[in-house]
């Protein structure tokens, strides 16, 4: 238990970063670089959307509900844009749970990861992290939520979406429509969300400002070829990333194209 004891307790779990006057970055900064990935938090006229939902170490959906235009708890829809541990594992603390069916398996798998003791995760996915240049530390979070969190007994709870969501589908959440658009490659369910009245796109792990994660055994280069070649051309003023902050189309376009580049040949 000396691993315990070593780590401090965090004076919150959460940070809580508003980019316009209805869209936060909610994040996990205790948490590992390689897990800390982002929270997006849509308020709508009717309904919020919650856009992933970190690893599930502390209660997110209470965190969140002092975020609503009332002050006090409403409906929230949790959407995850893939299945991976540091997206869903908030998840089952939705009432409305979307996904991809074609991540459906991998979400039903979630809780087969220790998600923040590396050294307890499948040896396969270590070879796979590694061949993509990234070697975890043996623990992933720099302090716990509560005394007597074990990181190392940690398992995210396993969750199943309650619908299933594909490209072309919408999401009114009240004087605000998103469209989903399927970003294969990551995970073979990735997904994002176009955001209309913002000009944004929401992308999940499909792209961020960092070296991307093509090397796990559920990844795809080829899929992930054909994503990057749609995402360089699309039409939008800002991305939410799944990790990291907001970036341009300039630099969306730019991280596409050096992906195609070093990828396709």
């Amino acid at each position: 238990m000396d691993h315990i004891a070593q780590l401090p307790v965090a004076a919150g779990w959460f940070s809580l970063t508003w980019v316009t006057a209805d869209t936060a970055l909610v994040t996990e900064p205790h948490v590992g670089e390689l897990l800390r990935a982002g929270i997006w938090y849509l308020r709508g006229r009717d309904r919020d959307l919650v856009v992933d939902s970190g690893n599930g170490v502390a209660p997110l959906t209470p965190y969140l509900a002092r975020l609503s235009r009332t002050g006090r708890p409403r409906e929230m829809v949790g959407l995850c844009t893939h299945a991976h541990v540091d997206h869903i594992g908030g998840l089952h603390e939705f009432e409305r749970r979307l996904l991809h069916p074609a991540d459906r398996d991998l979400a039903a798998g979630v809780d087969d990861l220790a998600s923040l003791a590396p050294a307890t995760w499948p040896a396969r996915l270590l070879e796979r992290l590694e061949e993509g240049g990234f070697v975890p530390p043996p623990v992933l979070v720099d302090a716990v939520p509560h005394m007597g969190f074990d990181p190392y007994a940690f398992r995210p709870t396993r969750t199943t979406p309650t619908h299933l969501v594909r490209g072309g589908d919408e999401i009114d959440l009240g004087g605000r429509r998103l469209t989903v658009v399927e970003l294969p490659g990551h995970t073979p369910g990735s997904i994002g969300l176009l955001d209309h009245a913002e000009r944004a796109l929401l992308a999940g792990d499909a792209v961020y400002d960092g070296r991307l994660i093509d090397t796990l055994p559920e990844s795809d280069v080829d899929a992930y070829l054909g994503t990057m070649d749609a995402l360089r051309r699309l039409e939008v003023d800002v991305v939410y990333p799944g990790h990291g902050g907001p970036f341009d189309r300039a630099t969306l376009r730019e991280i596409a194209e050096r992906y195609l580049r070093e990828r396709a040949g």
